[in-house]
């Protein structure tokens, strides 16, 4: 058995089920446990802290959230680690992804809060502390990433061109429930992991990490031990060196935490 110190999950289409849930007081017993065995728990999402926080309530004592696929760590409500868009970049994106992608919506995660020109085709759901603006190109702020949603399901293709043509200043991936985030350049969840590692003094090789979208593919990698879900899409279960006798909604993260760590 790999000396594991710290495990990384996912959430949407990962821990979750897809009723957004997972089953609470068995996932609280299983980290008391392997926080008995040293071993550290994140959450890695795409979803911004605030909702993170809201949604684990019920789990207070995870260690790290790696938030906005990689542009924020916070340990202890505090950030400890963070990448952003300026708002000149941001400014400057807007009327190129505008004209270039058939876009349903926009919105963006900024530092202060959520801001959106609508609330029409928005999802809702993952969205805390929404502001509804004028403009989105002159807001006082500082992002952590773009979120897109497209009049259509041709995710990879879209995210391909963004980052085939403007990898210098961005990096896009795909993320939950069909839409589009765009970080800052060097920002995913795997350089997030990377940096939290280095803060607590743990190797990548002592990472379990599990994962079913392309925007876990760098993470699983890079760990020690990638975990892709049973329902996780083809390239990722390609990419992992695992992959879980079970899907999310059957509790796949944590059949397979409960068997490698004879919880």
């Amino acid at each position: 058995m790999s000396d594991i110190k710290l495990i990384a999950t996912d959430i949407d289409g990962t821990l979750f089920d897809s009723n957004k849930g997972y089953h609470t007081e068995r996932f609280n017993d299983y980290l008391d446990k392997l926080h008995r065995k040293n071993i550290q728990f994140a959450i890695a999402s795409g979803n911004n802290y605030d909702h993170l926080e809201k949604i684990f309530t019920e789990t207070p004592n995870l260690d790290f959230f790696i938030a906005e696929n990689g542009s924020q760590i916070v340990s202890d409500q505090k950030t400890i680690y963070e990448r952003t868009l300026s708002q000149k970049l941001v400014a400057t994106l807007i009327p190129i992804l505008s004209d270039k992608l058939d876009l349903k919506a926009i919105s963006l995660s900024g530092k202060k809060a959520s801001y959106a020109e609508s609330t029409e085709n928005q999802p809702l759901y993952h969205i805390n502390n929404l502001i509804c603006v004028d403009n989105l190109t002159t807001i006082d702020d500082d992002f952590f990433k773009i979120n897109l949603q497209l009049k259509h399901d041709d995710l990879d293709t879209a995210t391909k061109f963004l980052n085939d043509n403007y990898q210098d200043v961005l990096y896009a991936a795909v993320s939950g429930f069909g839409s589009i985030d765009i970080m800052s350049a060097n920002t995913n969840k795997s350089i997030a992991l990377k940096h939290l590692c280095d803060l607590t003094d743990i190797s990548l090789d002592n990472v379990m990490s599990f994962g079913d979208n392309t925007n876990d593919l760098e993470m699983l990698q890079e760990s020690g031990i990638g975990v892709a879900m049973k329902n996780a899409k083809q390239s990722i279960i390609d990419n992992a060196d695992v992959v879980t006798k079970h899907d999310n909604d059957h509790d796949g993260v944590l059949n397979t935490l409960e068997e490698y760590f004879n919880l």
